[in-house]
């Protein structure tokens, strides 16, 4: 008889995977939060979250690596999810979360103000979004339904704060919708994390 009570190498997997998300959040919140104590110009009421990363700005080092570490700590994650697909709109999700984690490590390498941050920055907060969607829509056909329409909330609390943000006027710098969609990844990320645990 094989002892249930061990671990297989495919729930190790998963835990080494979950605490890769883990510490990618835990990088990403660290260095971001690092550089707005550090820097002597960063406004909410001003800036985008990116200027933190601004070559002409000092002690970018930490923000740009925070995020560059943050993107290859989130890549793991994403493969595991991908090997656990329970239906091709899960397998669309976890390659959408793939795609946002290599532009998360992108908006480190190309930061302002090059001509590609834009790209990858954009390319980043819109990616992780379409996650939300596809694997939210996976957990609700696969019977997942509370799981499912959480996810799914999460999209939507992410596009009505950028849509709040520009129907207002876009009132404060970007950082402020950055901060809304930064904070639905997270939970995300944790949930999803804890389930994988």
């Amino acid at each position: 008889m094989t002892n249930t009570s061990e671990s297989t190498p495919s729930t190790r997997a998963n835990r080494v995977a979950a605490a890769f998300g883990v510490l990618s959040i835990v990088v990403a919140l660290g260095a971001i939060t690092a550089a707005i104590l550090l820097s002597t110009r960063f406004s909410f009421s001003t800036s985008a979250l990116s200027d933190l990363g601004r070559a002409s700005w000092a002690l970018t080092a930490v923000f740009n690596y925070g995020l560059f570490l943050s993107g290859l700590l989130a890549l793991p994650f994403a493969v595991v999810l991908a090997r656990n697909a329970r239906t091709l709109l899960h397998a669309a999700g976890s390659l959408a979360f793939a795609l946002a984690a290599v532009c998360l490590s992108s908006i480190g390498v190309f930061a302002l103000p090059a001509p590609e941050h834009g790209l990858v920055a954009v390319g980043f907060f819109l990616a992780f979004t379409v996650a939300f969607v596809f694997d939210g829509a996976g957990d609700v056909r696969t019977g997942a339904r509370a799981r499912g329409l959480a996810t799914l909330g999460l999209a939507l609390v992410h596009v009505l704060g950028w849509a709040v943000w520009l129907g207002a006027g876009t009132p404060g710098g970007l950082a402020l919708p950055e901060l809304v969609g930064l904070a639905c990844l997270s939970l995300w990320v944790l949930a999803t994390a804890a389930r994988l645990w």
